[in-house]
């Protein structure tokens, strides 16, 4: 059954078989840049994050102009970081070349050993909002004690659990609350694609 934008389901792409330990190895090793939009995560190691493709040619480039609250310089120009050029990342641009669109930012999320996100909407742009712009989740490293929860609403308690598997694709609405644990004693990664829409991308959701 095809999946809506109005839900949160794995999206019909074949997932990837190949051994993605050798890149969460790698990412162990680097310093991620701390993500300071949403309180009480800020100036913490909680939760952190490396750009792939942003708005400069670093991994540290992590934002985009509009929410940045600093001095912090923001590329005008969408670009490749020369993370994406390691030879250690060469499953990652496999990965990426099945998705059927255009990239704006591509980035590594890590969620910390044994940490929560608590609900929260992620902090987003007018073309996420209407939809111009998905975000796709690609768990390069997860288990089974991490859980994802989708909430309908602040009202909604409850939410739906999910349990995202590693190699596989995801359409997750983040303007809906939501919120992740890592009950676990490893760092949770995932590469969060943000793919402009088109009716390739769209006939696939």
């Amino acid at each position: 059954m095809k999946n809506s934008l109005e839900h949160n389901f794995e999206i019909s792409i074949e997932p990837f078989s190949g051994d993605l330990s050798e890149v969460a190895e790698y990412l162990d090793g680097f310093k991620f840049q701390t993500l300071t939009q949403i309180a009480p995560y800020k100036n913490n190691n909680i939760w952190t994050a490396l750009s792939f493709h942003g708005y400069g040619p670093k991994p540290s480039d992590i934002f985009k102009h509009g929410f940045v609250k600093s001095d912090i310089r923001v590329d005008s120009k969408l670009q490749w970081t020369s993370l994406s050029a390691d030879p250690v990342m060469r499953p990652i641009r496999q990965i990426l070349s099945r998705l059927p669109c255009e990239f704006e930012r591509i980035r590594f999320m890590k969620l910390a050993a044994g940490k929560s996100l608590r609900k929260h909407n992620d902090n987003i742009d007018q073309d996420i909002e209407n939809k111009k712009i998905v975000r796709l989740h690609f768990p390069s490293r997860t288990n089974s004690n991490v859980v994802f929860t989708m909430y309908e609403s602040d009202e909604d308690d409850a939410g739906q659990k999910l349990y995202l598997k590693t190699g596989h694709f995801y359409y997750l609405d983040v303007t809906k609350p939501h919120s992740v644990s890592n009950n676990s004693d490893v760092d949770r990664y995932h590469l969060v694609v943000d793919c402009f829409m088109n009716e390739e991308l769209k006939a696939i959701l």
